[in-house]
């Protein structure tokens, strides 16, 4: 669980802060949920998967738990896009680019965990 909290704690506090710039722009400027759509957000998305699963490696785990981070990790902009986006701003859809959101952190985390995991190999 240590191992978890460790890999955890910068990404989640990084992934609330942006979430939340992200959340309060939109909400005051609504024109902008046609500039912040999920291809747009993939990027970002991917690096924290990355950082989490290179860090959950670096901090002794394994691909299991890297995976098992993202996926803590994914839940976050899951949760904001279904009922912070769909339910308090009423934008329509949104449970479907949360899972995007999570897919895309999975996935840079699968490879970030990778790449670390290779790093350590020597390969």
């Amino acid at each position: 669980m240590e191992k978890l909290v460790k890999t955890l704690k910068w990404p989640f506090i990084s992934l609330v802060i942006s979430g939340s710039f992200h959340f309060i722009i939109e909400a005051k400027w609504p024109e902008l949920q046609n500039l912040f759509i999920a291809p747009s957000l993939a990027p970002f998305l991917l690096a924290y998967g990355f950082w989490v699963g290179d860090r959950a490696i670096n901090n002794g785990g394994n691909y299991f738990t890297a995976i098992i981070a993202a996926m803590i990790l994914g839940i976050l902009p899951l949760l904001v896009q279904t009922f912070g986006f769909g339910m308090i701003l009423g934008f329509e859809g949104r449970a479907l680019v949360g899972l995007y959101a999570f897919s895309m952190i999975l996935f840079g985390s699968l490879i970030g965990s990778g790449y670390a995991l290779s790093r350590k190999e020597g390969v």
